[in-house]
């Protein structure tokens, strides 16, 4: 078992961090971020820190410890700096646009897919012109909540995800892809 669980958490100056009714609800520059906390944890708040405890020797109390204090690290980074994820949009005439109901993807199908954002969640569009690659779109998506911006990307990379030969399609921008030669290639050898 990691013994970075027993590690108190620092609380920066411009952060509030409270608990109260089973909640640890942290307050920043950017947003308030609210975590329910697991039966087997229990949540101390001192003068410039938090402590997390186990509240039972068991293995699954002491992963929900660290569990805890990962989150509660999360909500502490979040509401000081926003986290970001961008995605790259890759292939011809594959492009992205706002519409009201979220972010609109054209991805080669007979209709765009649709991926709704919510309203904590920033979306920005940014079009680079290379000459190899075509046009490539960046998606990069912001917010407080780790988990919320994870998922959303999550969602837009599942719409296309690229292809092994030609890499069409959504991507992470730190994502690397391993690409496959075609029959071609491998004949001709």
């Amino acid at each position: 078992m990691s013994k970075n669980r027993f590690r108190p958490i620092m609380i920066p100056e411009k952060i509030k961090i409270e608990v109260s009714n089973g909640k640890v609800k942290v307050a920043g520059p950017l947003g308030n971020l609210e975590q329910t906390i697991c039966p087997k944890v229990k949540v101390v708040v001192e003068e410039s820190k938090v402590l997390v405890h186990a509240l039972e020797n068991t293995k699954q109390a002491a992963s929900q410890q660290g569990t805890m204090r990962s989150l509660i690290i999360n909500m502490v980074d979040g509401v000081l700096k926003e986290f970001e994820k961008t995605l790259i949009i890759e292939g011809t005439g594959y492009r992205a646009q706002m519409s009201g109901a979220g972010l609109q993807l054209f991805l080669g199908y007979v209709k765009p897919k649709t991926v709704a954002i919510p309203k904590d969640v920033k979306c920005e569009l940014k079009v680079v012109k290379s000459a190899e690659k075509g046009d490539l779109t960046y998606i990069t998506l912001k917010g407080i909540d780790k988990q919320k911006v994870g998922d959303i990307a999550a969602l837009v990379k599942k719409t296309k995800k690229p292809d092994p030969y030609k890499h069409k399609g959504v991507r992470y921008a730190d994502e690397i892809l391993k690409k496959k030669i075609g029959k071609r290639a491998v004949v001709q050898a």
